[in-house]
């Protein structure tokens, strides 16, 4: 199972700001897909040694150029390998045999075309190991460093607005799968005036790949917040790793990641050669390390603006204001779905208010109201007033005011000024705006937005991820070895029904006297759901529900015992309290995952499971419980006895701490009662 590995992501240093770079198939022509590289670099003042290499040509764009790689009075930190698909192996053990460090490969027809293909591309890896080398790609578009002016890319995003295309240098790095996704979130995230730091396409990840990325970015002065387009979850540990790396550091990563159906997943493979991941335990992954995750391009481009600040607030409470009482409702729904609080107004602030406009509400969101709208002087001071309520956030919404010639000359100054006095808070706006107005707003910190729903579910997300942000640091665990399940779950506190061999009627009897009360049921290694076999007979209270229950279990233990072998009939004090679902899932692309969900016969019909990566804090552990369908019972339901939020805790904390030592099972039910948890039906496999 892969797992980040420190080399290989540092060096990503080489491939963002190389001292020296080779680029094997430069051509003179700058618009061809030969020639961009190396003019980018000249256009964007990269200061490294450049060296074209073209056998025809003894200067290509002004450069002096070299017939090979091999010519070269240096190896080069990188190598750019800008030649089509047949001589990228050629000119890949030229770049090893130089000594290059690192290699960037365009070409495509690897492994997303097929066998063929694939075997060509563990060619092409095998060969960047034996040099030592590290390998972005095959199938990518490179990298661009807006920070060191280093573009080893062939997009003509550049050309973008009669040549004006690259964006300003900012603090957002991207990370994506697909060049010409990523190329379109270099464009949308420049039109926005968010500003770029570093950007890499990796393509098929023979190597290198959005993990290895992330984690770079994760200790990159120049990085503050990370976009990422991703397909490919199969390396879900190293992923996981990398996460936590930049949610130690505290930098926000937004994600959109596709392939969520299997159909999805066929695409994927047909892309960038991707596998399909099961996409429920993917979510709840990103949402334990604080992952903002995106549904598409344009909430991607929303949620790196939520970013902007450089604020992750991680307390819910949100101030609002609106000018209209429709924004107003739009912000309450949203908010409500997303888990935000809008705290009541003292009635002296609201009082404030009234004293310059006797048509606003006494509730949050704040609405201004029609016949304020043109005046800037309340408006403008309604948003300023909103900043000083002490909230972790304040959300304003100024519909179309903004593009209105007379209002905008009057409202943009005091938006300009809104951020000033208030570095530690998150101010958000949703507003129609001219673009030029838009960047400067950018500029000054704030997130921009266009739609007053967008803009507070974008801050909901964030919250969500400071919140992730606040939990201990933590080492995503790898596999271990199988150990004994039935002594783990005792050592964590989880408790074990007495169970005893019932084959014969007197102890079925026996057992019933002990306990008061027992269940009666059929076990097999390979019997998972007794009730459909007509297997077990439930809170047998006396010698007669006994004998009836014993003697049907005994005709279909000898009807059943060809189809289950080591079918048996056992004997369990019946234990009452509320069924969950407790699993361990040695998860082949993540490692150990703990797996919670309601459990009992109706746990595949609910089939509301949520997992965590190991290991798992008590509060992570607390939050989990909430996800579930059972959470609701476990404070009484219907008359019945509350159950022990602590006891369930304790069981999966207690065997997350174990999980490397131990093989796949499930518990279900986990039945937990007002003082304990108890194993009742526990099952050994590969879940």
């Amino acid at each position: 199972m892969d797992q980040l590995d420190q080399e290989a992501y540092r060096r990503l240093a080489l491939c963002f700001a190389p001292e020296s770079a080779a680029i094997i198939g430069a051509s003179t022509n700058p618009n061809k897909f030969g020639g961009r590289a190396l003019k980018f670099c000249l256009d964007r003042g990269y200061g490294g040694r450049l060296y074209p290499i073209n056998p025809g040509n003894p200067e290509v764009q002004g450069v002096p150029a070299y017939a090979s790689i091999g010519d070269l009075p240096e190896a080069p930190d990188i190598a750019v390998i800008a030649v089509p698909a047949p001589q990228v192996r050629d000119s890949l053990l030229a770049a090893g045999a130089k000594g290059a460090k690192a290699a960037i490969v365009y070409g495509a027809q690897f492994a997303e075309a097929g066998e063929s293909g694939r075997a060509a591309q563990d060619d092409l890896l095998a060969i960047a190991r034996d040099h030592g080398m590290r390998m972005i790609g095959p199938n990518c578009m490179g990298v661009i460093s807006l920070a060191s002016g280093f573009v080893a890319s062939f997009t003509t995003a550049p050309q973008h607005h009669d040549g004006k295309g690259w964006p300003e240098i900012g603090s957002i790095s991207v990370a994506s799968q697909s060049g010409a996704v990523g190329i379109q979130m270099f464009a949308q995230l420049r039109d926005r005036g968010l500003g770029l730091a570093n950007w890499i396409s990796t393509g098929n990840q023979a190597d290198i790949d959005v993990a290895d990325a992330i984690a770079y970015y994760a200790s990159d002065p120049a990085t503050k917040t990370i976009a990422v387009y991703m397909e490919d979850a199969s390396r879900g540990l190293k992923l996981v790793q990398a996460l936590e790396l930049a949610r130690q550091a505290k930098k926000p990563v937004v994600i959109l990641k596709v392939g969520t159906t299997p159909e999805g997943g066929v695409a994927a493979a047909g892309h960038t050669a991707s596998m399909y991941v099961e996409d429920r335990v993917v979510e709840d992954l990103f949402a334990q390390f604080g992952v903002l995750r995106a549904g598409s391009v344009n909430e991607l481009i929303d949620l790196v603006a939520a970013c902007n600040a450089g604020v992750v607030p991680s307390g819910p409470e949100v101030a609002a204001v609106s000018v209209s009482g429709g924004g107003a409702v739009m912000i309450s729904d949203a908010a409500a779905r997303g888990g935000l609080a809008l705290p009541d107004y003292p009635d002296a602030a609201i009082a404030e208010l009234k004293a310059v406009n006797s048509f606003v509400n006494d509730r949050n969101p704040i609405d201004i109201s029609a016949p304020s709208m043109g005046n800037m002087e309340i408006t403008g001071g309604h948003l300023k007033w909103g900043t000083e309520r002490g909230q972790p956030t304040m959300l304003g919404y100024i519909s179309h005011v903004p593009l209105v010639p007379r209002t905008r000359v009057e409202i943009m100054p005091r938006l300009l000024d809104l951020t000033k006095d208030h570095p530690d808070q998150l101010i958000a706006l949703a507003a129609n705006l001219h673009a030029e107005d838009r960047v400067a707003l950018v500029k000054t910190g704030m997130a921009v937005f266009d739609d007053p729903t967008v803009a507070t579910e974008a801050v909901a997300k964030l919250v969500a991820a400071g919140q992730a942000f606040e939990a201990p640091a933590s080492v995503p665990s790898a596999p271990g070895q199988p150990g004994d399940v039935v002594k783990a779950l005792k050592a964590a506190g989880i408790r074990l029904p007495d169970t005893r061999d019932a084959t014969a009627l007197g102890d079925a009897l026996a057992a019933r006297a002990a306990h008061g009360s027992i269940t009666l049921k059929l076990t097999a290694p390979d019997l998972v759901h007794k009730t459909e076999i007509g297997g077990v007979a439930t809170d047998l209270r006396t010698d007669a529900a006994v004998e009836e229950a014993h003697q049907h279990l005994t005709g279909v233990l000898e009807a059943q015992a060809a189809s289950y072998p080591g079918l048996t009939l056992i004997a369990q004090e019946q234990i009452n309290g509320v069924e969950t679902l407790l699993a361990l899932r040695q998860d082949a692309h993540f490692g150990p995952l703990i797996c919670l969900g309601t459990g009992g016969t109706m746990a595949e019909l609910f089939d509301d499971l949520t997992y965590l990566k190991t290991p798992v804090t008590e509060a992570q552990a607390a939050r989990m419980i909430t996800k579930v369908r059972a959470e609701r019972m476990l404070d009484g339901w219907r008359g019945n006895p509350a159950a022990s939020r602590e006891a369930m805790i304790k069981a999966i904390v207690g065997v997350a701490a174990r999980a490397g030592d131990l093989p796949s099972f499930e518990i279900n039910p986990l039945i937990v009662t007002p003082d304990a948890a108890y194993a009742v039906d526990l099952v050994v496999a590969n879940l």
